[in-house]
């Protein structure tokens, strides 16, 4: 790992100082599946890491696709209780006790193409509304792997006909290639595919509202914060990451990431069972000890 400023690879330029008038030293959010989490949840010392940052007067933000439930709420609220944090791949803004401060709904007619789609092609869908809802139409294997990975038990039956904030697919390498022909044909939204460890052998591929992106969720959460986005990191691993990534400051990658997200990268940490978001957090605080 470098010292010093941070730099993009292949010396393509330094990660630029601002003014800061706002009495937060920066904002640094973190990707749960396959950076924050690994194989063996987190690693020890990623929660000084983290600690030391905040007594530096950052703040510190999930950046997750999960609900803002369960085990993702924990962490939200272990990284930063004061902070703001990004759920439902950016369709929603949560503080760390769960109260809702922004939330973008899926257009009607999209939600009906995507489950219809869905189960067109074998996937198994579930929907989400923005108070962490988690809603399946019947317990299968994926649903009760889900289920466990999340710490939050799905509602099983008829799907809701209220807002909703994203659905999502979850589906083997195998039938993606029709899934992905056929989300293109959507109207209204974006599609984000995501990965994690702990079930490696399925994609979570999830559909919401156009324009909403992880970049979107970490953009309003620093409107609402009222730090600019020169003044954010991200540590993330997948594709889904990669709009966020691209936005900030100062973008960490972990070494086991998608190929298209570390080529992007300012800097590349160890994986999440090496604790990598702490040596994100450790080199911010040597590069920058007065933020970004």
């Amino acid at each position: 790992m470098g010292t010093g400023r941070l730099r993009r690879p292949g010396g393509r330029g330094k990660v630029r100082r601002v003014q800061r008038p706002s009495p937060i030293a920066g904002v640094l959010f973190v990707d749960v599946d396959g950076t924050l989490v690994g194989a063996n949840d987190v690693a020890p010392r990623v929660w000084p890491a983290l600690a030391r940052l905040r007594e530096r007067g950052w703040r510190v933000g999930v950046c997750t696709g999960r609900p803002g439930r369960g085990e993702a709420l924990g962490y939200a609220a272990r990284v930063d209780p004061e902070g703001l944090h990004v759920f439902e791949s950016g369709a929603v803004v949560m503080r760390g006790d769960g109260t809702v401060v922004r939330a973008d709904a899926l257009p009607t007619a999209a939600v009906a193409e995507a489950i219809a789609l869905g189960d067109a092609v074998g996937a198994t869908v579930e929907v989400y509304t923005a108070a962490g809802g988690y809603h399946a139409r019947e317990r299968n294997t994926q649903i009760a792997a889900h289920e466990a990975l999340l710490g939050v038990g799905a509602t099983i039956g008829p799907l809701p006909a209220g807002p909703i904030v994203r659905v999502q697919w979850v589906v083997g390498d195998d039938a993606w290639p029709a899934l992905e022909r056929g989300a293109a044909a959507i109207d209204g939204v974006d599609i984000h595919v995501g990965r994690s460890p702990r079930m490696p052998a399925v994609r979570f591929v999830a559909v919401t509202a156009r324009g909403v992106s992880k970049a979107s969720g970490v953009r309003a959460a620093l409107a609402l914060l009222g730090v600019p986005i020169e003044r954010a990191a991200m540590v993330g691993d997948n594709l889904n990451d990669i709009p966020a990534l691209r936005i900030v400051g100062a973008a960490f990658v972990t070494a086991d990431g998608a190929p298209e997200a570390l080529a992007i990268a300012h800097h590349v940490v160890p994986g999440p069972d090496a604790g990598g978001v702490a040596d994100a957090a450790e080199l911010l605080l040597a590069a920058f000890p007065e933020g970004l």
